[in-house]
């Protein structure tokens, strides 16, 4: 069996997954699998400039690290209440403070860099 075999059945058992998920209506169920598969396909895009340049293994590390950190944050204050509790961070409940201030805007910032990444390596071979 290739590497890109078991990739691919890797994939389809982590979207079997989240298929299970959302007919459970677990919400857990259907992101983690869905954060697994965002960290394989970066580090699909990256495997090439990560064997060239193998000091660039931060960036899916850093990416992975920040996400678990925020999720896992996300998972322990919703574990007692869907809103994370009584109280708010700028206006906002603390679950929905976690989304809005740090899970979408590491999404840009990581797509900004993924960006900045491929346009640093063609600038350098051209």
């Amino acid at each position: 069996m290739s590497i890109s075999d078991k990739i691919i059945y890797t994939f389809l058992l982590l979207v079997s997954v989240t298929l299970i998920g959302m007919l459970t209506g677990s919400w857990r169920i259907i992101l983690y699998p869905y954060l697994v598969v965002i960290g394989i396909a970066i580090l699909a895009g990256l495997v090439k400039n990560v064997k060239r340049n193998p000091r660039k293994i931060w960036i899916p590390a850093s990416v992975s690290l920040a996400y678990i950190i925020l999720y896992s944050w996300l998972d322990m204050i919703t574990i007692d209440s869907p809103t994370g509790g009584t109280s708010y961070i700028l206006g906002l409940t603390p679950s929905m403070a976690i989304y809005l201030l740090g899970i979408w805007p590491l999404a840009n910032l990581i797509c900004l860099l993924y960006a900045w990444t491929f346009t640093y390596e063609e600038s350098v071979h051209n």
